[in-house]
């Protein structure tokens, strides 16, 4: 059914966006559903391999490579609630993967940091990412891995300066 919607453009304004039908044709819901394309097989895989949810891997991978890491700032890193991170830092805690202890920096706040198991299973949980996204990059040369790698970092850091000024505060990255 033809809704003959067009977006309309100023007359001199460069538009860079490849032609588009369909929602499915927005390079935001492209690279969306590759996301969640990636994120139901490693849903699927890190709580089977691994007994680890996607989220608390997430986690435990940030905190082995930010240690000693303030809680408060991984939400912002992983772009989610601090509830939500909260939850999920309590449930790693409870498997005994991370430990926490006050900031030296800031005796207010919470530092975490891997525990021996944790730093092991990180190590597993990695190489298994490692391969997973070896499987991913296969349809591509190495040239098109460079420039998605330089592509990649461009718009995370754009889109991130541009969800900052929205927000009124700058994100930890």
């Amino acid at each position: 059914m033809a809704d003959n919607f067009h977006v309309s453009f100023d007359a001199g304004e460069l538009r860079k966006h490849p032609e588009v039908q369909t929602v499915e044709d927005v390079i935001t819901f492209r690279l969306q559903r590759l996301v969640a394309i990636g994120e139901r097989a490693g849903q699927d895989w890190s709580q089977r391999m691994f007994d680890l949810s996607l989220n608390e891997w997430r986690l435990l991978a940030l905190v082995k490579g930010r240690a000693p890491a303030r809680a408060g700032g991984l939400a912002d890193v992983l772009l989610m609630d601090k509830s939500q991170t909260s939850r999920v830092t309590k449930s790693l805690l409870n498997k005994g993967l991370i430990r926490s202890f006050p900031d030296p920096d800031d005796g207010r706040a919470i530092a975490l940091e891997p525990t021996e198991e944790g730093v092991v299973l990180y190590r597993r949980v990695f190489a298994e990412v490692m391969r997973s996204n070896e499987r991913i990059l296969d349809v591509l040369s190495i040239d098109e891995v460079q420039a998605l790698d330089v592509i990649l970092r461009k718009l995370t850091e754009h889109s991130s300066d541009l969800l900052e000024a929205r927000l009124g505060r700058p994100l930890i990255r």
